[in-house]
């Protein structure tokens, strides 16, 4: 027999949902700062090393390419094209009985008709402002779950009870509210760690030491790449010499 849900268990988890609103919200206001930064500083650090980085890469996919004819010239073989008929066809193969259907349709459709019921959409202009609104996210398979609730303020949308919930109803969805605002405060937080392990973020913290400290990097760091596409520069001339011997010798 299953337990009875209780009020008290009702308000238990609006609290916890309002808990990782704000969670969210703070780890947001957190994010955007450190996004603005690092974009910041790499714009400015392009700016300053760009070109030379740039001729660099040039430089490199040269060689790469150059080493590569100069192998494939040296091996003197032509290897056939082979069209795998099994793998071929395995890419056309559909699952004609694969018609699950998508659980956040489902919690969408289960939001949709809460916000018919909690609404005042009919006589109430706020609310049938909302309403359109989060109307049109429900219903564009695109939009997730939590894209909807994040356009929620928090309100009787998410604390009433509709005229056609039992508790036991309106704890069922609550907890579906509850497991996709958990994934994205995860989520987030997992967006926090990453931009710290971001390779920009290690140039944001060379700009944190101050102007004349920045400004000495990036001087350094574009002469140190100069020296390097010189002796690239020389390596790509040491391979097209050898390139042309080889081509010269065969009568290519």
């Amino acid at each position: 027999m299953m337990a009875t849900i209780t009020q008290v268990e009702i308000d238990s988890i609006l609290e916890k949902i309002q808990n990782q609103r704000q969670q969210i919200t703070t780890v947001r206001e957190s994010l955007t700062p450190l996004e603005t930064n690092l974009t910041e500083t790499y714009e400015d650090f392009q700016a300053a090393v760009g070109d030379v980085r740039r001729q660099s890469m040039r430089l490199q996919s040269e060689i790469a390419n150059l080493r590569a004819q100069i192998d494939s010239f040296n091996q003197d073989q032509i290897e056939d094209d082979e069209i795998d008929q099994g793998s071929f066809m395995d890419d056309f193969d559909v699952d004609l009985e694969d018609t699950a259907v998508d659980p956040e349709a489902v919690e969408k459709d289960v939001l949709l008709a809460h916000l018919c019921m909690v609404l005042d959409h009919m006589t109430n202009d706020d609310d049938a402002e909302l309403f359109g609104n989060l109307q049109g996210l429900c219903q564009d398979p695109d939009i997730r779950l939590i894209d909807v609730l994040d356009e929620i303020p928090w309100g009787p949308i998410w604390t009433k009870r509709n005229r056609q919930e039992a508790l036991a109803d309106q704890h069922q969805r609550l907890t579906s509210w509850e497991k996709a605002l958990k994934q994205q405060l995860d989520s987030l937080s997992r967006a926090a760690e990453r931009l710290k392990k971001d390779s920009r973020y290690g140039l944001w913290q060379q700009r944190q030491k101050g102007s004349d400290a920045w400004q000495s990097f990036l001087a350094r760091y574009a002469e140190q790449l100069s020296d390097q596409n010189a002796e690239l520069e020389t390596e790509l001339a040491s391979l097209r010499q050898e390139w042309d011997i080889l081509t010269e010798s065969k009568g290519v």
